[in-house]
C-alpha cells in the first residue's frame, strides 16, 4: 500500500466534523494529498496518525496578493489543522535533515533581509495581512554586550550555534541562558521550550550542526506537539506547540518549513472565542516568505 493511500485509509476512520465550517479545509486538504503536493513521509507522519486522532480545523483564510502597495488582502482561501501528537521523532528527524544541509554564512558589513506577511485580528483598523521588510547588520556591536534577553546580533546568535556542546541537557542550559527569564511564572520546561524556540527564530545565517543540537535538544522536552497547517499566506507548515501551558492562554506555535524544516513563522491560536473569532482561530499569524543575507541595507533579494 501505498503512503498516500495510507493516509487515506486512517482519515476514513476518523469522525465526521459536525460544523459545515470545517468541510472545506478537510477537502482541500484531501484534494493537496491526492494531488502529491505534499511530501507524506511513511515514518514519523503515519505513527502519529495512527497514534492520534485527526482533528480538522478551519482557521482564517488568507492569501497574498501582490498590489504593488506592500499589503496583502484577505482571500478565500480555506485553512486547517491536523493534529500529529508527539514531535519528538519529527525533531530528531529535522535535526538529521538540518545537519546535513549546507548551511548559511555571513561577513562583517552584510545586512540580513528578511520579508513576513502578518495578520492580527485584534486590531481593528487593520487586521491584515500585511507585508513588512527588515534589514539587520550582521554584524553589530551595539547588540553583542553579552546582556542577556533579547540583545543578540546575528553574528553573536550564530557563534551560539556554533559552539553548542552535544548533550542536550547543556544544550537546554545554555539557551536559558542566552534568552533569560521574563516571567516568573514561566517554569523550567516552559523557558527551554521558549528559549529555544527563539534560537530556530532568529538563527539565521546558521551553522547546521549547531542548528541541528537545538532541534535535538526540542526533541527532549516533554510535551512538544507537533501538527500539520497553513500558514497565513495559506502555505503547509509544520506547527510545534508545549502542552501544558496556562489552559486560558492563547496556544503558541512555532512553523516551520514542511520539507527544509526551517523557521517558517508563527501562530497564536485562540483556545477561547474571543471578539471577532472563535476558538481554534489563528489570532495573530506571522510567516516568512523570503529571508537572505545582502551586501546593504536597503537592497532586496
Amino acid at each position: 500500500m501505498d503512503e498516500m493511500t495510507a493516509v487515506r485509509y486512517l482519515r476514513s476512520e476518523a469522525p465526521v466534523a459536525q460544523r459545515p465550517d470545517l468541510v472545506p479545509g478537510r477537502d482541500r486538504l484531501l484534494r493537496e494529498a491526492g494531488r502529491g503536493s505534499r511530501r507524506l513521509r511513511a515514518d514519523w507522519r503515519l505513527a502519529a496518525v495512527g497514534a492520534a486522532a485527526i482533528t480538522a480545523v478551519a482557521l482564517i483564510g488568507t492569501q497574498v496578493v501582490g498590489d504593488g502597495s506592500g499589503d496583502t488582502r484577505p482571500g478565500s482561501l480555506p485553512s486547517y489543522t491536523i493534529e500529529l501528537g508527539s514531535a519528538k521523532d519529527l525533531l530528531n528527524q529535522a535535526a538529521d535533515v538540518i545537519a546535513a544541509s549546507p548551511g548559511t554564512s555571513a561577513r562583517a558589513g552584510q545586512w540580513v533581509y528578511s520579508r513576513t506577511v502578518e495578520t492580527n485580528l485584534t486590531e481593528d483598523d487593520r487586521p491584515g495581512p500585511r507585508t513588512s521588510e527588515a534589514w539587520t547588520k550582521y554584524a553589530d556591536p551595539a547588540f553583542e554586550n553579552g546582556r542577556q534577553g533579547d540583545d543578540h546580533s546575528p553574528r553573536e546568535q550564530y557563534e551560539f550555534l556554533r559552539t553548542l556542546p552535544d548533550d542536550v541537557q547543556q544544550v537546554r542550559a545554555r539557551a536559558r541562558q542566552f534568552y533569560d527569564a521574563t516571567d516568573s511564572t514561566e517554569s523550567r520546561v516552559q523557558h527551554e521550550y521558549r528559549a529555544l524556540g527563539a534560537v530556530l527564530a532568529r538563527a539565521y545565517p546558521y551553522d547546521p550542526e549547531g542548528l541541528a543540537k537545538v532541534y535535538r535538544a526540542l526533541a527532549s522536552i516533554p510535551g512538544v506537539q507537533a501538527a500539520d497547517v497553513t500558514d497565513v499566506t495559506g502555505r503547509a507548515a509544520i506547527a510545534l506547540y508545549l502542552k501544558g501551558t496556562h489552559p486560558s492562554a492563547d496556544r503558541s506555535e512555532i512553523l516551520l518549513d514542511p520539507v527544509t524544516y526551517l523557521y517558517r513563522g508563527f501562530r497564536y491560536v485562540a483556545t477561547t472565542d474571543g471578539d471577532g473569532w472563535e476558538r481554534g482561530d489563528a489570532v495573530i499569524s506571522g510567516a516568512r516568505v523570503a529571508v537572505g543575507v545582502v551586501e546593504k541595507e536597503g537592497r532586496q533579494l
